[in-house]
Order: structure tokens, then C-alpha cells, then sequence
């Protein structure tokens, strides 16, 4: 049972990227549906690595993309952990050096993590109120990110890398109210790349 409505989010989520695929704003003469970029990221608080696929929009002001994290046993020390991640990314300004685009970048991810490490719904064990449900989560995120095309290759137009530190909504919360918490305690890097059809 918990298979199929992983599946079911997993087409849920992918309808709602691909439905914001038909924006206007995108220039590229290709089939609606078919991605702009595939991402590899790792660490960011989506996994110890992900993968996924986006899209550009707004004149590529946006990036949204739909992406599935693992983390192992060796690393969760508990179980394999899956996250299934809306990521929306947004280059505050460009700057062209040469060949090469710098941008600074901020944005927000929203999480699912379809595990046994997490919880929809309160366990009865727990005290009413003492924890809150995990399943889902949302970071945010400022870094930056280098930008190259590739003018002759038939492949791949064009790679971004990027980095990034950021924080999960529940971290920041503690970090504000808890004075146990130190607020360097809650932020995380990440580092990933953009590969551009």
C-alpha cells in the first residue's frame, strides 16, 4: 500500500511540474513535457545525493525541478531514507565574464520524505503535542552558481555548478527560539550540477 502512494505522489508531483512546462515563457522549440536541464546535487538537506530533472521559466528566472534523494544506512545511521523534492531556484542577477555567467542564487525546496523515518500523522507512543509531524519539510537556501554553454555540441548545451547553504524550516524555528541552539548550528551546504539539453 505504501508503494503505490509513493507512485501516486511521484505522478502527482511530475503533472504539476510538467504543467508549469507549457508557461509561455519558455523559448525552446522542443515537446512541452520534455525537461530543460537534469540535476545532480549533493547534501542540501534532500538527500545525501539527488537526482531529478527541471525547467526554466520566466525568462529563466526560475528554475523548477523535480527531484528524488537517498540517503544509505551508513549515513541515516537508522534506515535508507527517499525524498521526493519540489526545488524552485532563483538567479538574483547575472554577471558575463568571458564565456562564463555568475550568478547569485536563492530559493526554497518543498520535501516529502517517504520513509519509515517519518510521520504523517502522530504516532499514538508520543505525548499529544511534544513532537510535530516530519514527513514533509521545506529548506531555504542562498548560494551561487557558474554558468557555461556549449556552443558546438549536439548533447549538452550548456553546464551549470553551483553551491549552496541552507537550512530546514524546523531548524530555523529552533534557532530562533531555543537559546540551546546555535544559530551555525543549523545551516548546511550543498553542491550540485546543472546539465543543459
Amino acid at each position: 500500500m505504501k508503494v503505490r502512494n509513493i507512485f501516486t505522489l511521484f505522478i502527482a508531483l511530475l503533472s504539476f511540474s510538467n504543467a508549469f512546462a507549457q508557461d509561455s515563457t519558455l523559448t525552446k522549440d522542443k515537446t512541452w513535457y520534455f525537461p530543460d536541464y537534469a540535476k545532480v546535487q549533493f547534501a542540501g538537506n534532500i538527500g545525501f545525493f539527488s537526482v531529478g530533472f527541471g525547467y526554466q521559466f520566466l525568462s529563466n528566472h526560475l528554475y523548477s525541478e523535480l527531484l528524488y534523494g537517498y540517503v544509505p544506512v551508513s549515513i541515516s545511521k537508522a534506515e535508507k531514507i527517499h525524498t521526493i523534492t519540489i526545488k524552485n531556484t532563483f538567479p538574483t542577477f547575472t554577471e558575463k565574464i568571458n564565456e562564463i555567467t555568475l550568478s547569485p542564487i536563492t530559493g526554497f525546496t518543498a520535501s516529502f520524505e517517504t520513509g519509515n523515518n517519518s510521520f504523517l500523522k502522530l504516532p499514538d507512543k508520543y505525548p499529544k503535542g511534544y513532537y510535530s509531524t516530519n514527513a514533509f519539510h521545506f529548506t531555504f537556501f542562498i548560494g551561487a552558481s557558474v554558468h557555461k554553454d556549449f556552443i558546438n555540441s549536439k548533447i549538452i548545451n550548456g553546464v551549470d555548478l553551483y553551491f549552496e547553504l541552507g537550512t530546514v524550516d524546523t531548524y530555523l524555528w529552533y534557532g530562533i527560539i531555543s537559546k540551546e541552539v546555535m544559530v551555525n548550528k543549523i545551516f548546511s551546504s550543498a553542491i550540485g550540477i546543472n546539465l543543459f539539453f
